[in-house]
């Protein structure tokens, strides 16, 4: 999400961050409607509920921008199928679902002020994008954006980075990944990503060349 090597000098050292190069920051989103997905996935209204049916063993509680919706009690399967309805173009490119397991809670993201990066979607081993795919790009028979409405390409936040398996490398890739980096180049900002080479240099020098 943030340059490595890119930080000013000084008393603002590791204060002033710089985006990576694919980075950028989301805007408000409508989350009226998220509700009514929800709803029609499967989330049951804690207004309907007991407070024993609540905290149930297998129960997590549904947030939505941090506001408590309801309750799911097939979180897997309920995740699986919102990023299946993202990734169709059915939900905002930006909206993100984040599991947290120890604090038995979904949580979905709508608003603004988070920092997403782009990443390609691997399913059963195997990355959606492929040759053919770059060679349409370079022809001028696609865009970028035609690959995120196909579900090719799909924007990550923070916390739903936490819940996936990213790849560096093509190669690297196994039956767990479940998204691989665009380019790694693509994890420097503006200035880094300007040094020739950058990983054959010391850590200390990229920093340096950044301020330039």
């Amino acid at each position: 999400m943030l340059c490595p090597s890119d930080t000013p000098e000084g008393e603002s050292c590791g204060l002033v961050k710089n985006l990576a190069l694919l980075a950028h920051v989301t805007t408000d989103s409508d989350s009226s409607t998220m509700r009514t997905i929800c709803f029609s996935l499967g989330v049951q209204d804690t207004s309907m509920m007991s407070g024993s049916e609540i905290y149930k063993t297998n129960t997590y509680l549904v947030f939505i921008n941090g506001q408590l919706i309801g309750v799911h009690s097939d979180v897997k399967r309920f995740v699986r199928e919102f990023k299946l309805l993202r990734r169709r173009g059915r939900l905002g490119e930006n909206v993100s679902v984040h599991l947290n397991s120890s604090q038995m809670s979904l949580n979905i993201s709508t608003d603004g002020g988070r920092i997403c990066r782009p990443l390609i979607v691997v399913e059963n081993g195997r990355p959606l994008l492929t040759q053919k795919h770059v060679d349409h790009l370079l022809a001028g028979f696609r865009t970028f954006d035609d690959f995120i409405k196909e579900g090719i390409i799909e924007f990550v936040d923070v916390n739903e980075e936490n819940d996936s398996m990213i790849c560096l490398k093509e190669k690297d890739i196994t039956f767990e990944t479940t998204h691989l980096e665009i380019d790694p180049l693509s994890l420097l900002g503006v200035c880094a990503g300007l040094i020739p080479y950058p990983h054959h240099n010391q850590s200390p020098r990229n920093t340096f060349e950044s301020l330039i």
